[in-house]
């Protein structure tokens, strides 16, 4: 146990420097630029999450699924590479083709098509930096994640204000520094491991890539329709709005994020945890153990977040004072992302990859309809609700079909909570008096305490027996 939380908090650095890192570039950007210029540069972090969830066709998915079992990590890297890599050179023949009605679609303006020139040659870069971080995740090289993790958001960080100082305050800053700031740190990256890139056909092993491909293509089509309900809301308010609205949202967005701090540790740690369980047939109880304990940490974060809104909205321009009505449903997209990685180990173990496509239709029908019902009226606030809603059913689908082909564990602790965050944000989005809504806060994260005293009370006596047993022996040899 003790090196696994030694795993879990050296992964811990790099998420929190990352996150803090983040965290700090939107006080910076909203500081120089307008809501309107903040939305413009939200689609360009719309057309990077599309582009991230198409271009690695699945193939980063399937390499983490068969790390543990196959045994050339190397050419297993290399066979994984070799067909994103590929398939990039067709996506940014297409994305330099059209450039000019694409940046008409992303800005409003043809004008900007050099933009979508710099965005198409990022793909290269992005495809290295996901296959190369999986590789020393997999390998529990903590550390070497955690800062080069950090190093890239640096880079990205010092880049834009860099940029912000020297040149005009508008979105187009903003994304030639990003698009630039990620490229130097991934070439820091890429030297690191230099000698792992020296790709050769004869490295690439012909039988393992149908494999490869079935367990990632099913991937890969949830995954686009799981990217569609990932950027409908800011298609809708784009559409039915105006990129004010937008740059209020995805500041919001960007505040809800912070809960990724945990989302991010824990997957990095968890993925290769969770395997290694499987392979050594770990009982059930360990699994749950985790999601409870999981789902609780998160909960309260959730709350903390919602608790102490009115402060953490000073990070931002006044101009983006109405953000803090929009974020309480969006911190449901960390908190579901993360609790379903432990609920879902049953499609992952049993190589079920296609189900996450039915997941993924159900979250994105859920998203459609709300979006649709609610944006046109409550603009941003009714995109987030929408989103909010999203990830909840995202989560209950995953972890049913996961419940139904696998052993499984109860999730009524999960359920509860979540109907209790769920009444939680409702109240926050209505209420706009301090104190009430402090109180409404207050006892609901009790509520959530109480639900989970029996969990904290079997932790408790689990480490302190554990550690009486370990001080008793130390005694005894002595």
């Amino acid at each position: 146990m003790r090196a696994l939380m030694k795993r879990l908090m050296q992964f811990a650095i790099g998420a929190f420097g990352s996150a803090f890192l983040n965290l700090l570039t939107i006080p910076i950007v909203t500081f120089f630029i307008s809501p309107a210029e903040y939305g413009k540069t939200s689609m360009f972090m719309l057309a990077q999450t599309l582009l991230i969830c198409v271009i690695y066709l699945g193939f980063d998915q399937a390499f983490a699924r068969e790390f543990y079992e196959y045994p050339n990590k190397k050419k297993l890297f290399h066979t994984a590479i070799v067909v994103p890599l590929a398939f990039s050179g067709v996506v940014i023949a297409l994305m330099c083709g059209f450039a000019k009605p694409i940046a008409t679609f992303l800005f409003g303006n043809e004008i900007y098509y050099q933009v979508v020139y710099f965005i198409a040659v990022s793909i290269v870069f992005l495809i290295f930096e996901r296959f190369i971080f999986l590789y020393i995740r997999m390998q529990n090289k903590a550390l070497e994640f955690s800062f080069f993790n950090i190093l890239v958001k640096f880079s990205i960080l010092i880049y834009t204000v860099l940029f912000l100082c020297l040149f005009s305050h508008t979105f187009i800053t903003v994304i030639y520094a990003t698009i630039i700031g990620q490229i130097i740190g991934d070439v820091m990256l890429i030297i690191r491991n230099f000698p792992l890139l020296r790709i050769n056909p004869m490295k690439v092993d012909p039988d393992l890539l149908p494999k490869l491909a079935k367990f990632g293509l099913p991937v890969v089509i949830a995954t686009v329709i799981y990217s569609m309900f990932v950027v409908i809301d800011k298609l809708f308010i784009r559409y039915f709005c105006d990129f004010e609205q937008l740059g209020l949202y995805t500041a919001a967005f960007k505040i809800a994020s912070a809960l990724l701090i945990l989302q991010t540790t824990f997957s990095n740690f968890w993925v290769p945890t969770a395997y290694e369980w499987y392979k050594k047939q770990k009982p059930m109880r360990y699994f749950k153990l985790v999601s409870d304990s999981i789902m609780f940490l998160i909960a309260v974060l959730f709350m903390g977040l919602l608790l102490f809104k009115g402060l953490i909205m000073l990070i931002l321009s006044p101009d983006y004072s109405e953000a803090q009505y929009i974020f309480p449903f969006l911190c449901f997209y960390p908190l579901m992302m993360t609790v379903s990685e432990t609920t879902n180990l049953g499609i992952v173990f049993l190589k079920r990859s296609s189900l996450n496509i039915l997941v993924s239709i159900i979250a994105l029908v859920v998203s459609i309809g709300l979006n649709f019902l609610l944006v046109p009226t409550y603009g941003a606030i009714g995109a987030s609700i929408a989103t909010g809603s999203a990830y909840i059913a995202f989560f209950l689908a995953r972890t049913y079909f996961s419940m139904r082909i696998w052993q499984g564990f109860s999730v009524k602790r999960h359920l509860l909570t979540t109907l209790l965050l769920l009444v939680a944000a409702s109240f926050n989005v209505l209420i706009h008096t301090i104190w009430v809504i402090s109180l409404v806060n207050i006892a609901v994260l009790g509520c959530i305490i109480a639900i989970y005293m029996p969990l904290l009370a079997n932790l408790y006596r689990t480490f302190y027996m554990k550690r009486r047993a370990t001080t008793q022996k130390k005694g005894i040899e002595l």
